[in-house]
């Protein structure tokens, strides 16, 4: 097994695919979290989670109508997100108990209206759930110009308010290390939005980080990405999806209908990680998230195949909030 160096380790360019270790009989999987015992827990449509077991064993637990993203917070429960308005229109954010299977709801609406595309969640500086919704029409549109996304937050005492809109299709969240920045990836534009935190803990000023990841065209349907696009038209495509820190600054960020998986350095520069355009093993990377004891087996989700890729990584990811 490769070590794992310091935080301060340089990028890979690009990592060994071949080379991954591969998890499959999953069902259209969208989100990962990795635990410190090691399993992974994948989004899945035939109940809420699907669990992975180190020695490759998958198990069903709890029912959620829709989910997609997941974070877990501090007391070792799955957050869900439910992308509804690719089943039955109800997309509210859950939190599952691993132990008894029971799903709460934590928001079913905002302002009077009920949610329909929460996609992202993530763990707040005090505990708190945020998470993204993408849209509240038309989820096939990839490239919407209209920036009706936006993130929202479930406080500690149930209260659920707005934190952030106008984006252009809000997908995968995460916040950095001293959570001093909320990053949002625009999917629609083609960009990473990064928000700064205010004395008042609210997230605000938002300017892109990093350049335009790739070809993000108006009103791109995915119909006209998978029906009418080869491989290496696909593969100029930029429309980010999931998000992860790593411990050196490095913003990892999953391209799906690219089947490439991208890092923007502190410096603002642009590298590739993974990169399968005929997606001959990765096809449509969703999420990623770093497990193992040392944090440098990355995962990620690979939906259109149905598995989950680990390969190791020279670079450990930030802990999150589950982690300690």
């Amino acid at each position: 097994m490769t070590a794992c160096v310091s935080s301060g380790g340089n990028l890979p360019s690009p990592l060994p695919l071949a080379k991954a270790r591969r998890l499959s009989g999953l069902t259209k999987p969208e989100g990962v979290v990795t635990t410190p015992d090691g399993r992974l827990i994948v989004s899945d449509p035939d109940g809420a989670v699907a669990i992975l077991s180190p020695d490759g064993g998958i198990s069903r637990i709890g029912k959620a109508p829709a989910a997609t993203g997941l974070a877990m917070d501090r007391q070792g429960r799955v957050i869900i997100a439910n992308f509804g308005l690719l089943a039955d229109g109800n997309g509210p954010l859950q939190r599952l108990d691993l132990g008894t299977g029971a799903v709460e709801t934590l928001a079913d609406s905002l302002d009077g209206r009920r949610l329909v595309a929460s996609n992202a969640p993530a763990i707040g500086p005090g505990g708190e759930v945020y998470c993204s919704h993408s849209t509240w029409a038309n989820p096939a549109n990839i490239g919407t110009t209209d920036p009706a996304g936006f993130v929202y937050k479930v406080a500690a005492d149930g209260r659920v308010s707005r934190v952030c809109d106008g984006i252009r299709g809000a997908n995968g969240i995460c916040f950095d290390r001293d959570f001093r920045h909320l990053y949002v990836a625009q999917t629609a534009a083609g960009t990473i939005l990064r928000y700064r935190r205010g004395a008042d803990g609210s997230y605000r000023d938002p300017v892109q980080y990093g350049p335009v990841l790739g070809l993000a065209p108006d009103n791109l349907s995915a119909g006209d990405i998978y029906g009418r696009m080869a491989p290496a038209e696909r593969a100029a495509l930029g429309h980010p999806d999931g998000v992860a820190l790593d411990a050196a600054g490095n913003l990892w960020v999953t391209l799906p209908f690219a089947n490439r998986v991208v890092a923007i350095t502190p410096t603002g520069q642009v590298v590739t990680i993974l990169s399968d355009p005929e997606g001959q093993v990765m096809q449509m990377p969703t999420s990623l998230a770093w497990g193992g004891a040392d944090l440098c087996d990355l995962s990620i989700v690979s939906r259109r195949n149905g598995a989950v890729l680990t390969l190791r990584t020279p670079i450990p990811g930030l802990p999150l909030p589950h982690w300690g």
